[in-house]
């Protein structure tokens, strides 16, 4: 049985951008100390030392009238909280990066683990002081957090668990045939005035109408197009395939498109005007295969 995330493709994208903003103040401030950092925080494990983790609401799921909870992906200055299924904790636990959550089966959960069957949980995590520096200079792959998460759940919930290799559909995002049509950003050149700052050094501001707005994004690396794609898919990653080094500025408009399939609705945002395309293919990935697992336990 393959686990498919809650609600529609445009919240995931609301999802992945607001994880965005509430990461960036944290990021920003120790991004020059991350690349100095990144090596040795992979060698390094640090669990959390508190830990307050409940259901939000017996028999909550996302079918009925109540508001979806706020899901955070990103490490807080001094550990972690947020609220999540415990399939969401698993995908920070053991997935590659964000965008590689569509493409991961988990197979043999209880029944439980599944569907309506959910139950959401708040959870409050604190690292030890001692390792609170170590924690705030941790790369944006969040190598750390994936660490004290799968922690939290072989301590919390019991999980034991292998990885079976497997063959995953994605997206290859190539240039195409006609040649890049991204306009390259100017270093230094100065950016409209109120727009997000990105961590990768880029900014980013939406217009237009709200159901179909136009992202415009100024010195921006390949990789952040990547991400806005991704969000706009269900089970098949996108793969950066055009080689692509550069900064650049360009704008993404979302049309209507008549496929109700969720994979597809990334052409809602057509790239060919950039030189880009998108092929359907394969890249090798994995499934999760619970050996064992169980509903958390009490607060410590």
């Amino acid at each position: 049985m393959r686990m498919r995330r809650s609600g529609s493709s445009s919240w995931r994208l609301f999802l992945v951008l607001a994880c965005s903003t509430v990461a960036l103040t944290f990021l920003s401030t120790h991004a020059s100390a991350q690349s100095s950092n990144t090596a040795r925080n992979s060698k390094k494990e640090i669990h959390f030392e508190v830990i307050s983790i409940h259901p939000i609401k017996p028999g909550w799921t996302p079918y009925d009238k109540t508001p979806l909870p706020v899901s955070n992906t990103a490490p807080s200055p001094n550990g972690f909280g947020s609220t999540l299924t415990l399939w969401q904790m698993l995908m920070i636990a053991y997935a590659p990066n964000d965008q590689s959550w569509p493409s991961i089966q988990v197979v043999n959960a209880p029944q439980w683990f599944y569907g309506v069957n959910q139950t959401w949980y708040a959870i409050n995590a604190r690292v030890a002081d001692a390792d609170v520096k170590f924690w705030r200079n941790q790369s944006n792959h969040h190598e750390l957090l994936r660490v004290a998460m799968q922690d939290l759940l072989q301590k919390r919930c019991k999980l034991a668990l292998h990885k079976i290799p497997s063959s995953v559909p994605d997206y290859k995002l190539l240039v195409r045939k006609s040649g890049l049509k991204m306009q390259t950003a100017t270093p230094g050149a100065a950016v409209p005035k109120g727009v997000f700052a990105l961590h990768s050094g880029g900014a980013r501001f939406a217009d237009g109408p709200r159901e179909k707005p136009t992202w415009h994004y100024y010195n921006a690396p390949i990789s952040d197009l990547v991400e806005f794609l991704n969000a706009c898919t269900q089970q098949r990653p996108i793969h950066d395939e055009t080689g692509l080094t550069g900064r650049y500025n360009f704008s993404i408009k979302m049309i209507d498109h008549a496929s109700h399939d969720r994979d597809e609705q990334v052409y809602n945002w057509p790239i060919d005007s950039l030189g880009l395309a998108l092929k359907p293919g394969k890249s090798p990935g994995f499934k999760l295969a619970i050996d064992h697992l169980e509903r958390p336990s009490s607060n410590d």
